[in-house]
């Protein structure tokens, strides 16, 4: 665990500072994929990689730690009401023409060719980076610690996340 002192405002910068870090990694993918042809399954690859190693540091660091302290059904009941709201919300956006956001092809339609595409890639964008921040920042509430399993997998997770939206976008 990456633990903060006990000044509030020493543990804003932290957790600013562990945000920025976990984010910074999408922007890394981006600009890779927006200076080099990255090839479909290498983006495919990365993906999935990126995909195992956030659910598996979720499930064996996070759940634990949450069933420990407040029981399995609040667990339960969380995980999946997030889930839930998660799949409306992202159909909501496909709809309104953000189906493709992440496609590392030529797939996502420009704006000309559906309107309000790019405000809902904008949203997509902040409904992914939601549930991550609430994981970083409510780790470090009451002077607790980050594990340093969480950040290191939301840095690979996000690195082929920026690197397919950019892929698909260019």
């Amino acid at each position: 665990m990456l633990g903060v002192a006990n000044d509030p405002l020493m543990g804003a910068v932290v957790a600013g500072a562990w945000g920025l870090l976990a984010g910074g990694a999408l922007v890394i993918g981006a600009t890779i994929a927006w200076f080099v042809q990255v090839p479909a399954r290498v983006v495919a690859g990365v993906m999935a990689f990126g995909a195992g190693v956030l659910l598996s540091a979720l499930a064996f660091d996070l759940v634990q730690e949450a069933a420990n302290s407040a029981g399995v059904t609040p667990v339960v009941v969380g995980f999946a009401g997030g889930a839930v709201s998660y799949m409306i919300v992202n159909k909501l956006l496909d709809k309104f023409g953000a189906r493709h956001r992440k496609r590392s092809q030529n797939q996502q339609p420009t704006e000309t060719e559906r309107s309000g595409s790019g405000r809902a890639i904008a949203v997509g964008a902040l409904l992914d980076g939601v549930p991550e921040s609430v994981v970083l920042g409510s780790s470090l509430l009451g002077g607790g610690g980050i594990s340093t399993a969480v950040v290191a997998a939301v840095c690979i997770s996000n690195l082929p996340e920026g690197l397919s939206s950019a892929a698909g976008m260019k």
